[in-house]
């Protein structure tokens, strides 16, 4: 019996002592190409977050070609799951938008004490970079403000709703 309890004691040891293979290096150049987007794979999300009124609530995934996945939940023309389009010189401009305001720099999140605002969160994620995302509620930035309102114009169109809401 005490055979036995020693092998069994050795056979749950035994793998104990095995040795972890160590993560693998990354090829110079690799960094980049593990961060850029695929076809699949949007390079800008845009969410517009509900508030206790009459707020649109959307999402909107845009993808290089100009494809938009679009999905309307409350308070917009365009209810539910659509893919709708956008010129691709447009979402090149949108990108280019976020660069100059340095998009990648600011904060994660703008937020107060307000429980009832809506938020709008954006997500970038252009070719060759890592992604960034910012949740805007208040206390945003007039140039986040002013990106805000750019994407705005530009997606609210598409699914009917009212620019100016």
């Amino acid at each position: 019996m005490r055979l036995f309890l020693y092998l069994l004691l050795g056979a749950l040891a035994f793998p104990a002592c095995a040795q972890r293979q160590q993560p693998r290096k990354a090829k110079p150049g690799a960094a980049a190409a593990a961060v850029a987007p695929t076809a699949s794979e949007p390079v800008l999300v845009y969410q517009r977050t509900p508030c206790n009124g009459r707020c649109p609530v959307y999402t909107a995934s845009i993808f290089a070609n100009g494809r938009v996945e679009y999905d309307g939940q409350r308070y917009v023309a365009l209810l539910g799951k659509h893919t709708l389009s956008l010129p691709p010189a447009t979402v090149a401009a949108m990108l280019a938008e976020a660069r100059r305001i340095g998009f990648a720099k600011l904060a994660e999140r703008y937020t107060g004490n307000t429980a009832d605002l809506p938020a709008t969160i954006i997500t970038v994620h252009p070719a060759g970079k890592p992604l960034h995302a910012v949740y805007a509620a208040e206390n945003i930035p007039a140039s986040l403000q002013g990106y805000i309102d750019y994407l705005n114009s530009r997606i609210d169109p598409l699914s009917g709703t009212n620019v100016m809401e």
